[in-house]
């Protein structure tokens, strides 16, 4: 059985420090952001750090979506992974740069095929 799978790795820069820095605000508006764009969120959990940032991952029932933000340089790491066909990451990556209030992003998206069910690989 063979899945194909999409990959989306995305730094957004120029963020509201105070968004990056709060858990509870930070969490709502990703939940939002994925709500936006079709996935049901399962679970989640987001940790605030008692220095600065938050990380926070949602699981979805096609995938993950997971964040992590550098309040220190107005920056956050946004990482999905989702099989559905009907996904458009774009859409979900500039939902949340306008939630962010972002200046902009960088990303990188790959379509991968992903082999499963296939006998265990042992790798060194």
């Amino acid at each position: 059985m063979r899945v194909m799978g999409l990959h989306v790795l995305a730094e957004i820069h120029d963020c509201d420090r105070g968004l990056l820095q709060d858990v509870h605000q930070l969490e709502a508006l990703v939940k939002d952001a994925a709500g936006e764009n079709g996935f049901t969120v399962e679970e989640s959990i987001f940790h605030q750090f008692s220095q600065e940032g938050v990380s926070g991952v949602l699981i979805v029932p096609d995938g993950n979506i997971s964040i992590h933000t550098w309040p220190e340089g107005r920056m956050a790491a946004v990482d999905m992974v989702t099989c559905r066909e009907d996904w458009h990451p774009p859409v979900s990556c500039e939902s949340l740069v306008s939630k962010l209030n972002a200046s902009h992003m960088t990303a990188r998206f790959h379509k991968r095929e992903i082999e499963v069910g296939l006998a265990e690989r042992v790798i060194s």
